[in-house]
């Protein structure tokens, strides 16, 4: 576990946290196990867990269509994998999760065999409300995250009204 507390301190969501307090996250984690090509969550589900990296490569699949255009098996081929995530920077994914249990923004599948830390919502609000000041930096943390990711968001919808604009005036 001592390996797995310095290796995650070099992560944004534990960025600042002591060891101690890294310890008391894995205390509430669980290590789960996944082959390739499996779906460790899907969009549109409801979810509750976020997971850690710690083996293996995940692709992340957003579609780019919204359901009930296509069938299922072209609504297959109207998805996008957005990013691959790895082991090397002990990537989180599903944290969105630990703020509301609200539908899965983008499906997750496993490209070899992983082996995440996974965190349930439920663990980690207790976790939170026994240590504050845990609590509160994972939270700030979790907003930097989320807060950078936003911004690419902005940027990539910035890109393509304007190409879609570029489109439509050649038309």
């Amino acid at each position: 576990m001592n390996d797995d507390i310095s290796l995650l301190q070099e992560t944004e969501l534990f960025n600042g946290l002591r060891p101690e307090q890294v310890g008391k996250v894995l205390d509430i984690a669980r290590k789960v196990r996944f082959g390739a090509g499996e779906t460790v969550m899907r969009e549109g589900e409801v979810g509750d867990e976020m997971y850690i990296i710690l083996e293996g490569t995940v692709e992340v699949i957003k579609s780019l269509v919204l359901g009930g255009f296509y069938e299922d098996e072209d609504r297959e081929r109207k998805n996008k994998v957005f990013t691959r995530l790895d082991e090397k920077n002990h990537a989180v994914f599903g944290e969105i999760s630990l703020l509301e249990g609200q539908r899965r923004t983008a499906t997750v599948r496993t490209v070899t065999e992983c082996l995440f830390y996974r965190v349930s919502q439920a663990d980690f609000l207790g976790l939170a409300e026994r240590d504050h000041e845990l609590g509160f930096r994972i939270l700030f943390n979790l907003a930097r995250i989320l807060g950078a990711r936003l911004r690419k968001a902005d940027e990539d919808t910035v890109k393509l009204t304007t190409a879609l604009s570029i489109i439509v005036k050649e038309s």
